[in-house]
């Protein structure tokens, strides 16, 4: 099935605001890799698995199609091998245990058999893919490499990715890592196209995209493009965005070309803001320091003890002012009282 990008389409992306803005902050991440210190490594270590349960919890509400976010006190248990809960929907942790086995599957993606990962995690989440969308789908991911070359402008041997996966260094160049990261929507692009073809349902498709975004954060790692996320209140917005765009925008057909130029722009401005979002949360993680953590509650204790004193003497210095006059002004009542 046909994968050709409008090349066009991808670099006047790169000039954009948002991507600009993302970008910015992407480079303040990576800009501390590789982590120098013990402290760095456990809190890197500690994004990760967060990170992986904002996505189950995520993935979670948009299986079930809940309006309603998971708690992630029940994602964490579910997390750390719980599978039952007593007072929870076992509907609710089914779906957590199918997201972090989804989850699980493709971080093992290290550029080889894309396409087997990415079906056997869409098997996990219960989604049926036919088998043209599967030839698709494979047809996309044995030209990842070309698309990286293309889109990119960095060197990749498809030889080589078929033995070896694709990895790069990090960068800290903007123009190179924001064409990085729109290579990787590129892929997402066609990816999204593929799994939402012929699907009505807007909340159906968000079911299909789940392996998309796990894949696409798969690709990124290989890129040395941080990961991203969305919740699922923005997974289906984005759901909407790109069905208007189709239905607006002059669209090839999905099996003459997966890729299209319409959803692509779509996507990449919507879903570039919450990339920098998260690559700023990220940077956030590495840079806490415990001690001065410690010292920053210890100070503002200390500051709330010293209001609450405050507040604690004014008011009975204020009650023996007032009780002070309502004595005074009984004494000089009982005083001018007239005599018979």
């Amino acid at each position: 099935m046909p994968f050709v990008i409008d090349q066009e389409t991808v670099t006047s992306m790169l000039n954009s605001q948002v991507v600009a803005t993302a970008i910015d902050l992407g480079i303040d991440l990576v800009k501390m890799w590789p982590l120098q210190t013990a402290q760095e490594l456990e809190n890197d270590a500690r994004y990760a698995e967060d990170l992986q349960v904002r996505f189950s919890c995520m993935m979670a509400q948009t299986l079930l199609k809940r309006s309603e976010q998971i708690e992630q006190s029940v994602a964490e248990a579910a997390y750390e091998g719980m599978d039952v809960i007593p007072g929870c929907d076992r509907d609710v942790m089914h779906a957590l245990m199918n997201a972090n086995q989804a989850y699980d599957v493709l971080s093992t993606y290290r550029g080889v058999n894309g396409a087997d990962l990415f079906l056997e995690a869409a098997r996990t989440l219960g989604i049926d893919v036919e088998d043209r969308i599967e030839r698709g789908i494979r047809g996309v991911m044995a030209s990842v490499a070309r698309t990286m070359r293309d889109t990119s402008g960095f060197e990749i041997d498809d030889d080589v990715v078929e033995e070896v996966g694709l990895c790069k260094s990090v960068t800290v160049d903007r123009d190179v890592l924001a064409r990085r990261y729109l290579a990787s929507v590129t892929v997402g692009d066609a990816l999204l196209n593929l799994m939402c073809y012929d699907v009505e349902d807007q909340q159906e498709q968000a079911i299909r995209a789940l392996p998309v975004l796990l894949y696409i954060n798969g690709l990124r790692e290989q890129l040395a493009v941080p990961h991203t996320f969305v919740t699922a209140e923005q997974l289906g917005y984005l759901i909407d965005l790109r069905d208007s765009a189709r239905r607006f925008g002059d669209c090839k057909p999905v099996f003459a070309n997966s890729f299209c130029p319409q959803t692509f722009v779509a996507t990449v401005r919507y879903l570039a803001m919450f990339a920098g979002q998260e690559w700023a949360e990220h940077a956030s993680y590495l840079r806490w320091d415990p001690k001065k953590a410690e010292q920053e509650a210890k100070d503002e204790d200390e500051r709330r003890s010293k209001e609450a004193l405050a507040k604690k003497f004014n008011l009975t210095k204020d009650d023996s002012s007032d009780s002070a006059d309502s004595d005074s002004g009984t004494a000089d009542g009982a005083d001018s009282e007239p005599r018979e």
